[in-house]
């Protein structure tokens, strides 16, 4: 695989600032990390907080640049990089499913160092001109699906067990990818589809003759978003003031989750992280204008009893900030448990896996499970 960086200049060797909490922030001269493709949110980011970096501490953020899951995550696995700014498909690789139940990936060592909670959302879009007012209207409608892009189904599909509904309950129709399903709306092959708020063809649609719907989950159906997170365990409720068609001052009851996410592996250095969380803390005000979205990253916004476990050296530096609780321990306790769980799952079952790709992941798909309901966790994804 042949890689393109993205560097920012570095003018030291080690860079050392003033204190942000009990000692100095000591960075190495390089921190390498994959992050989206040129022109995403997430390569933005990574550029507006590289040059945060260099003015601050001397210290070069390098960029490799990846289209898609797989290829910004490989890097990490691999050990080109230390730092993956990712999507929620480093959580499904922490997981082991979808693309990562293969021989080649299986559950991910993965731990988060700092998310990006902002304000937009996701939700189902639909056409104002369809009669749709809530989700539980789309029973018998047109509905978009993205079946190439796992992380758009299992949003759809949460979505409509919101409503306790599935995909049997709608009229799926199928496209090459998420942007393409949005595009249906437009072309009036379907009446909804799933969508982030900040979508770009979403204006497109909210300017169409067709217009635009938001479909809410308000957070008080305890109900509804318990069949939701079933689903998609990696949403939260969220009030969302960002996007085509919502007005800033009368936020709208939808759902989100951080993107994107800075990630390492469970071995990186507790103390390293620990001083890129504080000097990404510390220079905040540099780079939080920098690129469109980028105020998501601020510390007083992570999400601390999320999906994935933190990296130790996050945990010491919410220790320092005093926003650790002995709830965000507990939680993270459980979590370092599954991970614990699924590596031992995944070293027993590739002794003898079967041959055949389908096979290899209907076996490992199992086997997950099993180990999961023995040891009382959870099991998505089935």
């Amino acid at each position: 695989m042949n890689f393109k960086w993205t560097g920012i200049a570095a003018t030291a060797c080690f860079a050392l600032a003033a204190p942000a909490g009990a000692q100095d922030i000591e960075l190495p001269r390089v921190i390498a990390w994959s992050a989206y493709d040129t022109g995403s949110a997430g390569h933005a980011h990574s550029i507006a907080i590289g040059n945060m970096m260099r003015s601050r501490y001397g210290t070069t953020v390098r960029v490799l640049p990846g289209r898609n899951d797989v290829s910004r995550m490989t890097p990490l696995r691999d050990g080109t990089v230390d730092y993956c700014l990712c999507g929620v498909a480093a959580y499904f690789a922490w997981e082991g499913v979808f693309l990562f139940a293969a021989p080649e990936w299986g559950p991910q060592p993965i731990r988060a160092v700092l998310q990006a909670v902002g304000d937009y959302g996701l939700g189902v879009a639909a056409a104002a001109d369809a009669g749709i007012e809530t989700i539980a209207d789309l029973k018998g409608k047109r509905v978009g699906r993205a079946a190439s892009s796992p992380a758009v189904d299992v949003n759809m599909e949460g979505l409509l067990a919101f409503a306790d509904l599935g995909w049997e309950d709608v009229n799926a129709v199928e496209f090459s990818g998420y942007v393409n399903s949005l595009q249906g709306i437009l072309e009036d092959r379907v009446d909804a589809a799933f969508a982030l708020t900040t979508t770009t063809v979403n204006y497109q649609i909210e300017a169409s003759p067709r217009g635009l719907k938001w479909l809410e989950t308000p957070a008080d159906d305890t109900e509804g978003w318990a069949r939701f997170q079933a689903v998609a365990p990696f949403v939260t409720p969220h009030m969302v003031s960002v996007g085509p068609g919502i007005d800033p001052a009368a936020p709208l009851e939808m759902a989100q989750y951080p993107y994107p996410i800075l990630v390492t592996e469970d071995d990186q250095d507790p103390a390293e992280v620990r001083n890129i969380l504080a000097a990404l803390d510390a220079g905040f005000d540099d780079y939080k204008d920098a690129a469109p979205g980028a105020n998501a990253y601020a510390i007083d916004r992570q999400i601390l009893n999320w999906v994935m476990p933190w990296s130790d050296g996050s945990v010491a530096y919410f220790k320092e900030k005093g926003i650790w609780t002995p709830e965000a321990q507990a939680h993270q306790d459980m979590l370092v448990g599954r991970q614990q769980v699924l590596a031992t799952a995944w070293s027993g079952f590739v002794k003898d896996a079967p041959d055949g790709e389908e096979a290899f992941v209907a076996g490992w798909m199992k086997a997950r499970a099993e180990a999961l309901e023995a040891a009382g966790l959870e099991v998505y994804f089935r």
